[in-house]
């Protein structure tokens, strides 16, 4: 059985990301996420990282497509296809120094294709988990 994340993580999460958005002058907040998904798991009022964009006034944006997109784009390959369609979902956002926010398993495929694309990306955390989460 699945358990919920302890509103406690959430809290330590969003101060993470305030921490590094102050610490390296983030200017936007970018993330793998869409409306679509979050719908589906019925998170209202937006994601954390939305959340503390509004909090903190800059520009906020989802990156990931919607299954609609997905189809249209006729997508196979879903990650790498994806990460492609977050870097277009970033030259579009075009707010920098800009925090994008992946997954664990996207880290270094997504850096790579940052750094072939032009970018100039840093990883702040490869795989953030909350205090709470005990060691394996």
């Amino acid at each position: 059985m699945i358990q919920p994340t302890p509103p406690q993580d959430f809290a330590e999460f969003r101060d993470f990301l305030r921490a590094v958005t102050k610490r390296h002058g983030i200017r936007g907040i970018a993330e793998e996420m869409s409306l679509c998904a979050l719908k589906k798991r019925k998170v209202r009022g937006g994601s954390i990282p939305c959340c503390l964009a509004t909090e903190l006034e800059v520009p906020h944006r989802y990156c990931d497509m919607d299954a609609k997109t997905q189809e249209a784009l006729d997508i196979a390959s879903l990650n790498k296809q994806r990460e492609q369609y977050w870097i277009k979902e970033l030259n579009i956002f075009d707010t920098f120094p800009v925090l994008f926010i992946v997954g664990a398993d996207h880290t270094e495929s997504f850096k790579g294709l940052l750094n072939d694309s032009g970018f100039q990306p840093f990883v702040v955390e490869s795989n953030w988990e909350p205090s709470s989460t005990p060691s394996s």
